[in-house]
C-alpha cells in the first residue's frame, strides 16, 4: 500500500521558491510513503521518499530518499540518499549517499559524500569528494571523547586536592533575617494589593461601559 501526500497551491511565491507553505500533519504510517511539498510530524514506513518537505522524524525499514528536504532525524534499515537536504542525525544500516547535503552526526556501513558537510562521521568506509568537509571522523571522535573523559575527571581531582576549601558562611544576625522576612512579606502583600487594584479598576470600567448612566462613588 502506497501513500502519497502533496499540497500544491499555484502562485507567485510557489513559482519563485518552488515550495509553498502547506498543511501540517501529525504522523503518517504506511508501507510506502511519498511526501512532496508538505510539513509533517513523523513518518514510519517500509520505504520513504521525501521531496521539498519538512519532517520531524523519518523511520524506514528499507531505504530513504530525500530531495530538497529537511528532517530532524533519519533512520533507515537500508540505504539513505540525500540531495540538497539536511538532517542533524542520519543513521543507516547500509550505505549513505550525500550530494550538496549536510548532517551533524552520520552513521553508516559505507558513506559516500560527493559534496556537503558532516559534523561527526562514523562509518566502516568513507568516500569523500573534493567539496566535502568532515569535522570529526570516527577515529577523531573517539580520540576527542577519550580526551574529554580524561581531562574533566583530572581537573576535578586537582581542584579537590589542591584548591582551598570554601569558607563556611556565618549565620546572619537576627535583625538581618527579620529585615529580609519583612521585605518578602512587603513584596507579597504589595503584589496582591496591586493585582486587586487592577482587577477593581478593570471591573469598574467595564460596568461603566455597560451602564453609562450608573454612577459609582468611591
Amino acid at each position: 500500500m502506497a501513500q502519497k501526500t502533496s499540497n500544491h497551491r499555484p502562485g507567485l511565491l510557489d513559482r519563485l521558491l518552488r515550495i509553498e507553505r502547506s498543511e501540517s500533519h501529525d504522523h503518517i504510517e504506511s508501507e510506502v510513503v511519498e511526501l512532496q511539498n508538505v510539513s509533517i510530524g513523523s513518518v514510519d514506513a517500509q520505504k520513504a521518499t521525501v521531496s521539498r518537505a519538512l519532517v520531524r522524524a523519518v523511520t524506514a525499514q528499507d531505504d530513504v530518499a530525500m530531495t530538497l528536504s529537511s528532517a530532524l532525524s533519519v533512520r533507515a534499515g537500508g540505504d539513505v540518499s540525500m540531495a540538497g537536504s539536511a538532517s542533524p542525525l542520519v543513521m543507516a544500516a547500509r550505505d549513505v549517499r550525500l550530494n550538496n547535503s549536510s548532517a551533524a552526526v552520520m552513521t553508516a556501513r559505507e558513506a559516500r559524500v560527493e559534496s556537503g558537510m558532516v559534523g561527526v562521521l562514523l562509518a566502516g568506509s568513507a568516500t569523500l569528494g573534493d567539496q566535502t568537509r568532515v569535522v570529526l571522523s570516527g577515529r577523531d571522535a573517539l580520540l576527542f571523547g577519550a580526551a574529554i573523559g580524561i581531562f574533566f575527571p583530572l581537573v576535578a581531582y586537582l581542584l579537590r586536592r589542591f584548591a582551598p576549601p570554601p569558607k563556611e558562611q556565618e549565620p546572619r544576625p537576627w535583625y538581618t533575617r527579620a529585615g529580609l522576612w519583612a521585605l518578602r512579606q512587603t513584596i507579597v502583600l504589595g503584589g496582591a494589593a496591586l493585582l486587586g487594584w487592577v482587577a477593581y479598576r478593570t471591573l469598574r470600567n467595564r460596568v461603566m461601559r455597560l451602564l453609562p448612566g450608573m454612577m459609582i462613588h468611591r
